[in-house]
């Protein structure tokens, strides 16, 4: 299916599609919605062509969100790995604010296997047992393999951003592609609890991560400690891996604004942050 060019209004678009307000790690507590005062949405601007699209993953077919600069060129491709669902407002935001900035951003909908009529308990078990690596991997190849057969896209290096137990595959994702340029996790799980079902984390991978790695993390988060978080930086730098880690004086979930996790402040900053190393790693 090819994108859909026609501009798709943030209300029309969030109406439609129900938010899920299920996440899957210690994103969980946080996933409720909360008014998003005088925030300006990306998600309203003229210059950027986004909605959904879909494309075959494996033997079926998932969906994303897509965002790209209206403006005729070529744009790097920015993978965005969610915690929740691709629904969720502030994830098509920032889909859309990558396009401001000149990148073709991609959030595919990797939790395609739970359905809205699941409770959550059911969608918990479709995530420790469907929802495997191996799978979440192949639909991210798939995404990139759909790009691909874009006449927008820049050939070359593609980043990868992601939040919470997305931020945990971005890097995973990045040990295992040699397309990857660039990783950004926001506040990503570096050791996921035994319910996940994970067979690895970025801690025990650490080695494989060759592109270069600037993470977001807060410094209270009980999941992510600071010794952990500093433990992996320094296995990075020991294989030689370029990294720069912040840590914000904010919750876990300071980059969603329809959160009351959400900091102002840190996510301006790590903002600003992220579209700089995009631009000096994708360039």
């Amino acid at each position: 299916m090819k994108p859909q060019d026609e501009q798709i209004t943030r209300r029309a678009f969030i109406v439609k599609a129900s938010v899920a307000g299920f996440c899957l790690l210690n994103c969980e507590a946080s996933a409720q919605q909360t008014e998003t005062g005088d925030i300006v949405k990306a998600l309203d601007d003229k210059s950027v062509i986004q909605g959904k699209v879909s494309f075959t993953s494996g033997t079926g077919q998932i969906d994303a969100y897509l965002a790209r600069p209206k403006k005729k060129g070529h744009y790097p491709i920015v993978i965005i790995v969610t915690g929740n669902s691709i629904n969720e407002e502030y994830i098509q935001n920032m889909t859309a604010m990558l396009a401001q900035e000149g990148f073709v951003g991609i959030a595919p909908n990797i939790y395609s296997l739970q359905k809205d009529t699941m409770t959550p308990a059911e969608k918990r078990k479709v995530f420790a047992e469907q929802i495997t690596d191996e799978r979440i991997f192949q639909d991210l190849e798939a995404a990139v393999a759909y790009l691909k057969t874009q006449n927008f896209i820049k050939r070359g290096k593609i980043g990868i951003t992601g939040f919470c137990f997305g931020g945990r595959c971005a890097l995973m994702f990045a040990a295992r592609s040699k397309e990857i340029g660039a990783v950004v996790p926001f506040y990503g799980n570096l050791r996921t609890p035994p319910f996940a079902n994970r067979k690895e984390d970025p801690l025990d991978i650490s080695e494989k991560i060759k592109a270069p790695v600037q993470g977001h993390y807060s410094q209270t988060d009980a999941e992510i400690p600071l010794g952990q978080l500093k433990t992996f930086e320094e296995s990075l730098k020991m294989g030689g891996t370029k990294v720069e880690i912040f840590t914000h004086d904010a919750p876990h979930g300071f980059f969603a604004y329809n959160r009351p996790t959400y900091n102002a402040v840190a996510a301006k900053l790590s903002w600003s942050r992220t579209v700089e190393f995009l631009r000096r790693q994708l360039s």
